[in-house]
């Protein structure tokens, strides 16, 4: 079994601890090769968090251009992506998104071809708003693919709503490397206080991961603290860069908000640093495809508070038990939740203990095991 997969960047660390994995299984196989194709080094939204390291690659792929994904232009995408089905004659393609032209001439080539065609989907119904008419070109598209690769619950059902039949959801989760991540934050915790104190930070902190654009919510999650009852030894960190930050520190010098840290963005193996000064993980966007720094905190240990748009939450979230999820729309109970938590600090520790429970079958293991299990469904259905 010959697999090919087409991926976005390179940059994305969380998929090469996948691949990593699946080029581990596949190589235990006789007469089984995998092949991933990257179109581009990294997204222009990623540049300033940190270096790219291909050193964690440790799978055979190839790079169609060396730069940024938004440079790759659509005949490049085709006769990179071609060029590389002929050569290396694959059984199975993987492709990762329905959402372009490239990915329609790939699907109608592997089609003529008799190759077989997985589609890895991140899309949820919640997630954008939907017009009739492109529900059904959707659909017409995703019924041309032999399975799925899901992001969650919301994204399975999203598909199946569309078409897709569900004997062929394959994968139904994401990860992260969280041996990884809890061995710097272990290495960072008994630090705590000091890094605190460096900072500037309050003694204990809601914290939010991410790029700071529109749809992650982040004024009425800033609103939400303000109409907490007081709690001095209490704050916020927020931790990345992005279009909306000026906006926001000037919301929250013009509000009085309290214990407000703006924090530059980091890399993914620098983000535990932060978890560890942190109590509690907020992700109230109004739309997110899945939410991996939700994973992240949740192997750290951390309670979390997820806004019910977000994929993840269906999956990861035990309300009362390692968290809670809540309306993006609705800062009272956004508010409410986080004064929960600011009162009763024995039971975040407690919900902690169960995140890690929670995630610890959300492994890259686990997700290429599922992957390669799928792929030879299909190879052989």
């Amino acid at each position: 079994m010959r697999i090919l997969i087409v991926h976005n960047q390179l940059w994305a660390h969380y998929k090469a601890i996948i691949f990593n994995e699946l080029q581990k299984i596949v190589t235990s196989k006789n007469n089984d090769e995998l092949l991933v194709i990257q179109l581009a080094s990294i997204e222009k939204s990623r540049l300033n968090l940190g270096n790219l390291d291909t050193t964690i690659h440790q799978y055979p792929y190839e790079l169609i251009h060396d730069g940024v994904l938004e440079e790759v232009g659509l005949v490049q995408k085709i006769k990179g992506i071609i060029k590389s089905i002929k050569t290396f004659k694959p059984d199975i393609v993987n492709l990762t998104g329905y959402y372009d032209v490239a990915s329609w001439v790939v699907l109608f080539y592997c089609r003529l071809k008799g190759i077989k065609m997985v589609l890895s989907n991140e899309s949820t119904q919640g997630d954008h708003s939907r017009e009739q008419h492109k529900e059904l070109i959707k659909s017409l598209i995703i019924r041309q693919f032999d399975g799925y690769f899901n992001f969650g619950t919301l994204s399975k059902n999203y598909l199946i709503s569309l078409g897709g039949k569900p004997e062929k959801m394959l994968v139904n989760r994401n990860c992260v490397d969280n041996e990884a991540l809890k061995k710097i934050y272990d290495s960072y915790y008994p630090q705590r206080n000091t890094i605190q104190q460096k900072i500037g930070t309050a003694k204990h902190n809601f914290i939010f991961v991410g790029r700071l654009i529109e749809f992650k919510n982040l004024f009425k999650f800033l609103e939400a603290f303000k109409n907490t009852s007081p709690k001095p030894d209490w704050g916020i960190i927020i931790l990345g860069d992005g279009e909306l930050k000026p906006k926001l520190q000037q919301y929250a010098v013009e509000k009085n908000i309290p214990n407000v840290q703006f924090l530059k963005g980091v890399s993914w193996q620098e983000v535990p640093q932060y978890l560890a000064i942190s109590d509690v993980l907020v992700l109230p966007s109004y739309s997110e495809p899945w939410g991996l720094v939700v994973n992240e905190a949740m192997a750290c240990g951390l309670p979390v508070l997820v806004s019910e748009k977000c994929g993840c939450a269906i999956d990861l979230v035990q309300n009362e038990k390692n968290g809670y999820t809540f309306s993006p729309s609705d800062t009272e109970e956004l508010s409410n939740l986080m004064q929960k938590c600011m009162e009763n600090p024995t039971h975040l520790q407690e919900m902690g203990k169960k995140s890690k429970q929670i995630i610890a079958s959300y492994s890259p293991q686990n997700v290429a095991q599922e992957m390669y299990e799928g792929f030879l469904a299909v190879y052989n259905n």
